[in-house]
């Protein structure tokens, strides 16, 4: 397997930023949750489409939390979860691209 250097630290800076936020959440779990639309801010701004917010939930990679039983209440999210997957993605896509290297 072949890694490049910019890689390896991107998903490493991504792995220790989301072991710092589950360390958070495991401290002060109501300073973990975010809203919706935040989360959807933050996946956007590292290059994922808001859309996969919901594509992650109905592939039960997330867990939405609602904050009421009206259809109008506020849906948060883990931002440590929201870390962990997206750590967990870019290594995948990492280590598949450098497979298809060899090939």
């Amino acid at each position: 397997m072949n890694i490049e250097m910019k890689d390896l630290l991107e998903f490493v800076s991504r792995a220790v930023d989301a072991g710092v936020q589950s360390y958070i959440k495991s401290i002060e779990p109501t300073k973990d949750f975010i809203k919706q639309s935040e989360a959807k801010r933050y996946i956007a701004k590292l290059g994922y489409k808001p859309a996969m917010l919901q594509h992650w939930v109905s592939k039960h990679l997330l867990t939405p939390v609602k904050t009421g039983k009206a259809q109008s209440a506020v849906v948060l999210y883990s931002l440590s979860d929201i870390k962990t997957l997206i750590s967990t993605l870019r290594l995948k896509d990492i280590t598949n691209r450098s497979e298809h290297d060899y090939v």
